[in-house]
C-alpha cells in the first residue's frame, strides 16, 4: 500500500473522526470547566481582597481621625505583617493638592544617581535621586480605596496581593500540563474504543468488497455478540444478504421456468405456422392453423401480462379500485361461471356463504383471486370430489375457505406453491402458467389481508383469504346451494 493511498485510508476512517470528536468534545468539556474554576477562584479572592482592602482604610481613617497624620504614618508602616499584603500605598491630601501624607512600597521606590553642576565651585556635585516606578506585576493586582472622611480630607488606600503569580500562574501551568496528558490519553483511549466500535462496520463493508469484487455471494458478515445498534445492522445486513440470494436463486428459476414455459406454446406457434404456409391449397386447413396460432399466442400474453401484474403487486404499484363490495355476489358468480367445468368432470361445487359478506376490495381483482382458487381446486381434485366454498365475518376480516377433495399440498410445498411458476411434480400433467396461486397471494396482500393453505397429500387442500371487512352486516346462516354434476 503506497503512502498516498494510507493517508486516504487515514483520512476516509470513521474510528479517527470519532476519536478526533472525542477529544475535541473532551478538550471543549476540560477547558469550560477550567474556565468555570478559574472565574470562580478570581472571584472569590477579589471580594476577599477587597473586604480586606475596606478593613485597612476603615482602620486607617480611624487612626487619623484620632491621633492625626504622624500615627497615620507609623500605622502604615506597621502594616507590612497584616495578611496577605505585599505592597501598601496611602495617601492622605486635602484639595487635591496639598498632600499630608504619602507613603508608598519601598520596591516601588528607584534610586537615579546624576550629576548636578556648581557654578560658584566649578564642580558637578553626584547626587541621589528616588523616583517612583510602579511594576507592571503591581498593577495588575493593585486595588485602591479611597474616601472623604469627616473632616474634609481626601484617604486613598491601596495594596498589592500576590495571588496571580502565586497562584493562578502555577494553575495554568498545571492546567496545560495535565490537560495535555488528558487529551493524548482521551484520544488513545476514544481511537481504542472508537476502533473496537466500528468493527462491525468495517466488517460490512469487507463484505460488501467481497460480494461486489470477487463476486462471493455466500459471505455473511460476522455478527459480534451484544444487541447494540451496530449488532443489530450486521444482522439485519446478513438478512438483507440472504433474501437477495433467494430472490437471486428464485429468478434463475423463474427465468428458466419462463424459458420451459414459453418454449412450448412458440415452438407449437411455429409449427402450426409452418403447416398453414405449407397447406397453401386448403383455405380451411390454413384458417385452423391460424387460429390455433392466435390460441397460443393468447396463452404466452396471458403469461406475460399474469407476471407483470404479480411484480406490480408485489411492489406496491399496483392500483386497486377500492370499493364496498359483497363477496357473496362474486363468489355466486364464479361458481356459475365454472359450473360447465364443474358439470364436465362430475365434481360437486358446494356453496356456504351468509346473506352478505362486505369488504373494501377492488372487484375486478378480487374476481381473479376466486376465480383462480376455485379454477385450481377444480384442477386438482379427481372425478367425483367435492369442492367446498365458504364465507364469514369475524373480528373484522371477511374469510373465504375453498376447499377440495384433490391430490393435496405437502407440508415441504406449501411454502413453494405461492412462488412463480413454480409447480409441483404431481401438477405437471395438468396445463397451467403455475401463476395463479403467485397472483392470488401478491393481489390479496395488496388488500392488506391474508392468505394460507393446509392440507396433505391425498387428503385435499384449504385456501383461506383474510380480507379486513367494510361495513358489515351480520353473518347470518343464508343459502346452503350446490351445483351438482350427475353427468
Amino acid at each position: 500500500m503506497s503512502f498516498v493511498r494510507l493517508l486516504e485510508k487515514i483520512r476516509r476512517s470513521l474510528a479517527l473522526r470519532l476519536s478526533l470528536w472525542f477529544a475535541l468534545v473532551f478538550l471543549l468539556v476540560v477547558t469550560g470547566l477550567f474556565w468555570g474554576l478559574y472565574r470562580a477562584l478570581t472571584h472569590t479572592i477579589e471580594e476577599r481582597a477587597g473586604a480586606e482592602l475596606e478593613a485597612l482604610f476603615s482602620r486607617f481613617s480611624e487612626v487619623y481621625l484620632r491621633y492625626g497624620v504622624e500615627a497615620l504614618r507609623a500605622s502604615v508602616r506597621s502594616s507590612a505583617g497584616f495578611p496577605g499584603v505585599t505592597s501598601l500605598y496611602v495617601r492622605l491630601s486635602r484639595d487635591g493638592r496639598q498632600v499630608l501624607l504619602a507613603e508608598v512600597p519601598p520596591e516601588w521606590l528607584e534610586v537615579q544617581t546624576r550629576e548636578v553642576p556648581e557654578p560658584s565651585r566649578g564642580l558637578y556635585v553626584v547626587e541621589k535621586v528616588r523616583e517612583l516606578r510602579i511594576p507592571q506585576n503591581a498593577r495588575k493586582d493593585f486595588l485602591i480605596a479611597e474616601g472623604q472622611l469627616a473632616n474634609g480630607v481626601m484617604l486613598e488606600v491601596g495594596r498589592s496581593t500576590d495571588s496571580r503569580t502565586v497562584l493562578f500562574a502555577p494553575l495554568r501551568k498545571t492546567f496545560w500540563q495535565v490537560g495535555g496528558v488528558a487529551i493524548v490519553l482521551g484520544l488513545a483511549g476514544g481511537g481504542l474504543f472508537a476502533w473496537s466500535a466500528t468493527r462491525p462496520i468495517r466488517e460490512v463493508t469487507r463484505t460488501a468488497r467481497r460480494i461486489l469484487e470477487q463476486g462471493q455471494r455466500h459471505a455473511r458478515v460476522p455478527v459480534p455478540p451484544g444487541d447494540d445498534e451496530l449488532t443489530e445492522m450486521a444482522r439485519h445486513f446478513n438478512t438483507v444478504l440472504d433474501k437477495n440470494e433467494a430472490l437471486l436463486v428464485a429468478m434463475r428459476e423463474s427465468l428458466d421456468n419462463v424459458a420451459h414455459d414459453l418454449r412450448t406454446p412458440l415452438t407449437r406457434l411455429r409449427g402450426t405456422a409452418e403447416v398453414a404456409l405449407q397447406n397453401t391449397e386448403d383455405p380451411a386447413a390454413a384458417q385452423e392453423a391460424l387460429a390455433d396460432c392466435v390460441e397460443e399466442s393468447e396463452r404466452v400474453l396471458r403469461m406475460l401480462n399474469t407476471l407483470m401484474d404479480v411484480t406490480e403487486a408485489e411492489s406496491g404499484m399496483m392500483k386497486l379500485n377500492r370499493q364496498s363490495t359483497d363477496l357473496v355476489g362474486l363468489l355466486g358468480e364464479i361458481a356459475e361461471m365454472y359450473s360447465f367445468v364443474a358439470e364436465e368432470r362430475k365434481i360437486e361445487v358446494k356453496l356456504e356463504l351468509p346473506d352478505r359478506c362486505e369488504a373494501s376490495v377492488d372487484p375486478d381483482r378480487m374476481r381473479q383471486v376466486l376465480g383462480n382458487l376455485v379454477d385450481n381446486a377444480l384442477k386438482y381434485t379427481p372425478e367425483g370430489g367435492l369442492v367446498t366454498v365458504r364465507a364469514e365475518t369475524r373480528e373484522g376480516w371477511a374469510i373465504i375457505r375453498v376447499r377440495d377433495t384433490g391430490i393435496g399440498v405437502s407440508p415441504e410445498e406449501q411454502t413453494k406453491i405461492w412462488t412463480r411458476l413454480y409447480r409441483g411434480d404431481r401438477s405437471r400433467s395438468q396445463r397451467g402458467l403455475g401463476l395463479g396461486l403467485s397472483l392470488v397471494k401478491a393481489v390479496v396482500e395488496a388488500h392488506g389481508g391474508t392468505v394460507g393453505v393446509t392440507g396433505a397429500p391425498g387428503q385435499g387442500s384449504e385456501f383461506t383469504v383474510k380480507i379486513p371487512v367494510v361495513g358489515v352486516s351480520a353473518a347470518l346462516p343464508g343459502h346452503v346451494g350446490s351445483l351438482i354434476a350427475n353427468g
